[in-house]
């Protein structure tokens, strides 16, 4: 078995038959399995897989295990020579997991590898980066698009690719489209449970990277990721968890009192950019506005309590 496809799905039915519907062309040449974990959805998904996709390997978790929890429910049964952890929020066009598995193999020392990554209009749209630094925040108060920095100061913890821009390491990739040798997985281990969602793949990245293994980034091939769509239906429970798991991957790496400095750095960034944006005219400035302002108030906030949507 050369790529076990791991999906994980939560009330996601319509997008994940578009991206089930795309990986036979996607991986043409290769021998696959994949794997969908539904958590309790609501919405049929489980019955579609059945149904539509009997070669599928169904697990029904009964209940809402988020993303990490969700994936390592499937690693065991996955026995592929390389595992791809894939978004239901994805389409991959033909060939293009195929170029990605042959990047892989193609690299010594590779923890992990992720493609470009487009939005529905073809856009590129973020795809990996670098790991969290309150600076990335100061900078991006003082300094929002960069005109004036270069080099490291010109970093931010999204990575936005340029087509025309080369494959290179970075620090982590998106796991939307998140590709590993099994001999990596086995090294560096699943993911960390503490983390339901968001910064779960930053977090593996970062083990991958201290266990001396590379994390690249593929210009090679790209990958259509409807980004958000697979969270929107809780815009708000995902703020506060995004929040949660960013100070978790904080307190876990940098240490618990590196805390109140990111807090503090977000303050500024995003209670800037919301007076900036409600200054500004139009219906999307309003509604940024309003957005930056909640980011900003859940910074006030010590203790995050964040229940998972049913």
């Amino acid at each position: 078995m050369n790529l076990s496809i791991v999906i994980v799905n939560w009330n996601t039915r319509d997008l994940l038959r578009d991206c089930l519907s795309s990986l036979p062309d996607a991986t043409a040449g290769l021998e696959t399995e994949v794997l969908v974990v539904d958590n309790a959805s609501g919405d049929g998904s489980a019955a579609m897989v059945a149904h539509e996709f009997p070669a599928t390997h169904l697990l029904e978790s009964g209940g809402n295990l988020g993303f990490s929890r969700g994936n390592n429910l499937a690693l065991p049964h996955t026995s592929g020579d390389a595992i791809l952890l894939l978004n239901p929020d994805t389409v991959c066009p033909p060939h293009s997991l195929t170029r990605l598995y042959r990047f892989l193999h193609g690299k010594e020392r590779l923890g992990a590898v992720g493609p470009r990554l487009v939005d529905g209009e073809s856009r590129p749209t973020i795809t990996g980066g670098y790991f969290p630094r309150a600076r990335f925040h100061w900078l991006g108060f003082l300094d929002p698009k960069r005109f004036f920095f270069r080099g490291d100061l010109a970093e931010r913890i999204v990575f936005v690719p340029d087509r025309r821009q080369a494959s290179r390491p970075v620090e982590y990739i998106m796991g939307a489209c998140f590709m590993m040798p099994r001999t990596a997985l086995e090294q560096i281990g699943p993911l960390d449970e503490q983390f339901f969602m968001y910064f779960e793949e930053t977090d593996w990245c970062w083990r991958a990277k201290q266990a001396g293994l590379d994390i690249w980034y593929c210009a090679e091939t790209e990958i259509t990721h409807l980004e958000g769509q697979a969270a929107e239906q809780a815009s708000l429970f995902s703020l506060k968890q995004f929040q949660r798991s960013y100070r978790l991957f904080v307190a876990k790496h940098y240490g618990p009192r590196r805390v109140a400095a990111f807090r503090l750095a977000q303050f500024a960034e995003y209670g800037a950019k919301s007076v900036l944006r409600r200054l500004a005219p139009g219906a999307r400035n309003r509604a940024l506005a309003a957005h930056f302002a909640t980011k900003a108030r859940l910074q006030l906030s010590g203790k995050l309590s964040v229940e998972p949507p049913a």
